[in-house]
């Protein structure tokens, strides 16, 4: 876990987010320079052209005076140049600017149009504005000249004046010369604090992800340990909620499934001390009379040995019909075991092996009657697993009724089987049952509510029934009889096509 924890995603994403950063940056620098700056240049001198091409019209046809000129210059300028500068050059080298220049800043504009470089005057007094200019400019324009006195000037293009002169449109070389022309420096400043934010969003943003991916990294880690109570808060219908949803409900279903295996395994421990102990009941008294028959010591006559050799035989068989009850019962319990399914009229089933017991009943001293239903009852099964499920029901009842009860069996319809219609059969006695907190339990392996009710029976009949009725689709309950005795319920589906089986049949 601690060599997991050394190396954190937030380092590898924050990196990643930084270089994202840089790349970006350089690949807008590169944009600009050879993509926007030369299409903005080019569009800049576009306008250019057609501003001093306009200045020269305008000042053919106006008395060329200075403040006329300035007046058509300065117009010009401020609605389309911007930044850049009007000047008009007469033919005796007389230069009118379309704004105010100051005096320190004249020379070099006056070299530059006339095609040579002059040194700049030293600092001095300050001069006054040339004839024509306000006596006291405005801040807005003293800083202006400023700025082009501090840069140096570059001629963009130019046009002749019809009668004399030119108009020459000059642009200020920039301070930062990859920038488009026009381009507020301003918005550098803007660019380092962007990166700043970015940056700060970057890492809070990679923060949150890593703090949730590293909160499923412990509960993996808990799972992986045995905590299979663990889970993770979901906090947002993102992938990482719906992944931390997921491996909570992997997790409730690891937890469900231990809990099943620990309710299995005390289950086999359970069936494996039951089947000790029923096995060990009739080897014990097989065990006793052999030793009591092979004993000399002890005198027996012919009709006591008779009884003990009996005795030996019914444990005897007592024991084959346990293991063969085991048998069966794990045959029905495999997976691969499959059932002879056809339809097949369960009412006349169930009469005939009523009719097949109703002596057994009798020599018991018990009463069992069969409630013939209105009709035939249609379903999809194996003849002789359902007539199985019914003798041992009555064998059951045989086993517990006491002498001069009786056992009703009905046939009807089963109105609460869940999804599908039904048939019910019924399986009730006047005995006396068993306490209803038992009721649940009675179809479990070996399971007695009462020690008492488990002479002559190997425990396993009613779970052979409910091993048989769940392979068919059905259920198998135990309910308290009225008034009293015990009532068992078989639901099975009905068959939907009962023609069909009526005449398969």
């Amino acid at each position: 876990m601690s060599r997991l924890r050394s190396r954190s995603l937030f380092w590898t994403f924050a990196g990643a987010f930084l270089l994202v950063l840089v790349v970006a940056a350089i690949l807008q620098t590169a944009m600009v320079l050879l993509v926007v700056r030369p299409f903005a240049i080019h569009l800049a001198e576009g306008e250019a052209t057609l501003q001093v091409h306009q200045a020269a019209d305008r000042i053919a046809a106006s008395d060329r005076g200075d403040e006329t000129i300035r007046h058509i210059l300065h117009g010009l300028q401020r609605e389309r140049w911007g930044e850049g500068i009007l000047a008009f050059v007469s033919a005796d080298h007389r230069i009118v600017p379309g704004g105010y220049i100051p005096q320190r800043a004249r020379p070099r504009m006056e070299a530059l149009l006339e095609g040579t470089l002059v040194p700049r005057p030293p600092r001095g007094p300050r001069r006054g504005p040339p004839t024509g200019t306000p006596e006291e400019p405005s801040a807005t324009s003293e800083e202006s000249g400023q700025r082009v006195s501090e840069r140096r000037l570059r001629i963009v293009t130019r046009a002749e004046v019809p009668g004399g002169g030119e108009v020459v449109a000059l642009r200020v070389r920039e301070r930062f010369p990859w920038l488009p022309p026009g381009a507020p420096t301003n918005l550098l400043l803007f660019l380092p604090l962007a990166l700043v934010i970015a940056g700060g969003a970057g890492a809070v943003m990679f923060r949150s992800l890593v703090r949730r991916i590293r909160a499923l990294e412990v509960l993996a880690g808990r799972v992986a340990e045995g905590d299979l109570e663990a889970r993770v808060t979901v906090s947002a219908p993102d992938e990482l909620g719906r992944l931390g949803a997921t491996l909570n409900r992997m997790t409730e279903r690891l937890a469900e499934a231990k809990r099943t295996l620990e309710t299995h395994d005390t289950q086999r421990r359970r069936l494996l001390a039951d089947i000790s102990h029923e096995l060990a009941t009739p080897l014990t008294s097989i065990r006793g009379f052999a030793e009591t028959l092979l004993n000399p010591d002890i005198p027996l006559d012919d009709g006591e040995r008779t009884t003990y050799v009996r005795n030996v035989l019914e444990e005897a068989e007592r024991l084959d019909a346990l293991i063969q009850e085991l048998f069966e019962l794990t045959r029905l319990e495999a997976p691969g075991m499959e059932f002879v399914r056809e339809p097949l009229d369960w009412a006349a089933l169930c009469a005939n092996t009523v009719e097949r017991f109703k002596p057994r009943f009798r020599q018991a001293g018990l009463e069992l009657a069969w409630g013939d239903p209105a009709g035939e009852a249609w379903v999809s099964g194996d003849g002789r697993r359902l007539e199985q499920v019914l003798e041992n029901l009555l064998t059951n009842a045989l086993r517990y009724v006491p002498e001069g009860g009786s056992v009703r069996v009905s046939l009807g319809r089963a109105d609460e089987l869940p999804g599908t219609e039904g048939w019910r059969l019924e399986v009730a006695d006047d005995g006396p049952g068993i306490p209803e907190a038992d009721l649940p339990h009675v179809f479990e392996r070996f399971y007695r509510a009462d020690p008492a009710r488990g002479a002559g029976g190997t425990g396993l009949g009613l779970a052979i029934v409910q091993e048989i009725v769940l392979r068919h689709g059905g259920r198998v309950i135990a309910v308290p009889g009225d008034p009293k005795g015990i009532v068992f319920r078989v639901d099975l589906p009905v068959l939907r096509d009962a023609g069909a089986g009526s005449a398969s049949a």
